[in-house]
């Protein structure tokens, strides 16, 4: 298969060339953003050492909470805080990616590069969905509306309640769809082990000599 085949770009281009009517200029540029998108996916990507520098305040609330641990187990503390947050803001990058590789082939694609407003998955026959991972958080595109479109919204997980709601993907995407959270729970292990450079750890930290 054709990468542009694989990246579902033709089914994004006619979607958006529906909802648009766009100049030959907007389409390349739609097509350039689209791609990068699609090549900066989770399984490909390179995570880079985040800017910002810890706040060693942090440290000293944690001790003060819990003395009787080592300052050593406290800076671990902080360590493996930031790895879980690294990881979290690389989760919708990972949904976006196992969905989209068990739609592809009932028609729908992933709007890589976030080159639809308001839009994260279009199928070929102009249905627009939003997704998002938990149903307490914001997506890019979910406080912005299409005047005139109809959007599907679909979340991963209950804030609350912890409960899934891949039955209602399913539904959405069509018969034959069968995604599940242990199937998605495979999918992550998988990439991680495939790509470990797609969430960032300092090489000098506690953690890897653990």
């Amino acid at each position: 298969m054709a990468k542009d085949q694989k990246s579902g770009l033709q089914i994004a281009l006619k979607v958006y060339t529906n909802l648009e009517d766009p100049d030959s200029g907007s389409i390349e540029e739609f097509s350039v953003n689209f791609m990068n998108g699609y090549n900066n996916r989770a399984s490909v990507r390179f995570s880079k050492p985040s800017k910002v520098k810890p706040d060693r305040i942090i440290d000293i609330i944690i001790h003060s909470r819990l003395p009787d641990l080592t300052l050593e187990q406290v800076e671990l503390i902080s360590e493996g805080h930031r790895v879980a947050m690294t990881a979290e803001n690389i989760l919708g990058y990972m949904l976006e990616e196992y969905i989209h590789e068990n739609v592809l082939t009932f028609g729908w694609t992933c709007c890589w590069g976030s080159v639809l407003r308001s839009i994260d998955f279009v199928s070929k026959k102009g249905e627009l969905l939003q997704v998002k991972n938990r149903s307490n958080s914001e997506n890019s595109s979910s406080s912005r509306v299409r005047i005139g479109t109809e959007i599907q919204k679909w979340h991963r997980i209950d804030a609350n309640s912890g409960v899934t709601y891949w039955e209602k993907l399913n539904k959405i995407i069509g018969k034959g769809s069968s995604m599940s959270e242990e199937k998605f729970s495979e999918f992550v292990k998988a990439l991680v082990q495939k790509n470990p450079d797609c969430i960032y750890i300092d090489p000098s930290s506690e953690i890897f000599h653990r």
